[in-house]
């Protein structure tokens, strides 16, 4: 079976796998207390990077393509992440997922193939933008686990 024979994933599912990514970086956070917050390793990763890329990137991208897709106007009043801890960054994801999830709690399936158009990066549908969302999680997850076992090792 090829990859266009496989059957699209439901809308259910698609928001289910986000979920689940979120909440996969969300317990890699937690596993990683103690940490050193800002401990850069030789690639120049830290937990602080990290985090701050993800909340940019779940605020500033991904939420302005489902915005574009759906004809919906932009959260006010965000900013670029700067976190001083782990709890404050950690706190800052849930409530940056919270408002991107806000934008999507009125899909209907057919909303899936809807458009976002990035100048940079080119037109996407909305279940792509919410593939890369989920796998920006699902890549951070193991960035975090990989930060958190470098410094116990």
């Amino acid at each position: 079976m090829t990859e266009e024979d496989a059957p699209a994933l439901t809308l259910d599912d698609v928001l289910r796998r986000l979920d689940a990514a979120k909440q996969s970086l969300v317990d890699a956070l937690k596993s990683a207390e103690g940490t050193p917050f800002e401990a850069e390793t030789d690639d120049g990763d830290s937990l602080r990077s990290a985090i701050e890329r993800t909340v940019d990137d779940v605020n500033f991208y991904y939420g302005r393509l489902v915005a574009r897709a759906l004809n919906l106007p932009q959260p006010p009043c965000l900013t670029r992440a700067e976190f001083g801890s782990l709890r404050e960054g950690s706190m800052s994801l849930q409530v940056a997922h919270r408002r991107f999830s806000n934008l999507l709690h009125d899909l209907i399936p057919e909303d899936l193939e809807k458009v976002a158009e990035d100048p940079k990066h080119g037109k996407f549908t909305l279940r792509q933008v919410l593939e890369m969302a989920t796998g920006q999680y699902n890549m951070r997850a193991q960035q975090v686990q990989r930060l958190a076992s470098a410094h116990t090792a």
